[in-house]
């Protein structure tokens, strides 16, 4: 993408979640969507027909985000399983193998922190409880997408619940943190880590349907 475009596009994504903060979606609109981003409406038109659209494009590209997320967390995953094979010792390797939980959960902390002020929006004001549900939901799509074809589900009914539960956890743990932050942020990463860990094993047991 040409540096122009996504700095204008930078701009537009700033400006509507600044005006989402104080009105829904459907109230805004285009002019005052471009004013706010300092561009006009004809530029506004070069790249998107509908405020909506910003939002859309938005959630497909934090999508995309999620799942070149889980295919490296996999990728390391499966180098640190090596290493230990190898005989190699690893600092907490229950986070780094077969999955890297740790990359995984710092990733998703990258995401979030890049657009901080917008999460603690949605950590503290009820009102905009369906744009949490929409960003659980491309977290969620993302987890089916990346293990639609795993033969460990028995029913792509059990997928999607696992999906929603990982999904519905991640979101709100984070947004607890944001609301309450009763601990520092690198005790709260290091907990919710775990917490995940643990929910992904009993989902898909990494290397086997989970058992008793």
């Amino acid at each position: 993408m040409d540096r122009r475009v996504a700095r204008t596009k930078k701009n537009i994504y700033y400006a509507f979640f600044q005006l989402v903060q104080t009105k829904a979606i459907d109230e805004i609109t285009v002019s005052e969507l471009a004013r706010t981003a300092d561009i006009d409406r004809k530029t506004f038109y070069l790249h998107y027909q509908t405020v909506q659209d910003v939002f859309l494009e938005f959630k497909q590209m934090i999508h995309a985000r999620l799942m070149e997320i889980l295919d490296e967390a996999e990728r390391r995953g499966e180098e640190n399983r090596q290493r230990l094979e190898a005989g190699e010792e690893l600092e907490r390797p229950d986070d780094v193998a077969p999955f890297d939980f740790i990359y995984f959960y710092d990733s998703l902390n990258v995401i979030m922190m890049d657009n901080m002020a917008f999460f603690e929006k949605l950590s503290k004001d009820t009102t905009f409880m369906f744009l949490k549900n929409d960003f659980k939901n491309v977290l969620k799509q993302a987890l089916m997408d990346y293990y639609k074809d795993w033969e460990g589900w028995s029913s792509d009914y059990q997928a999607s619940l696992y999906a929603e539960f990982i999904a519905a956890g991640a979101i709100s743990l984070w947004t607890d943190w944001l609301h309450h932050k009763q601990v520092p942020l690198d005790v709260f990463r290091d907990a919710a880590i775990e917490v995940l860990r643990e929910a992904w094993k009993m989902g898909t047991a990494m290397d086997e349907p989970y058992k008793e």
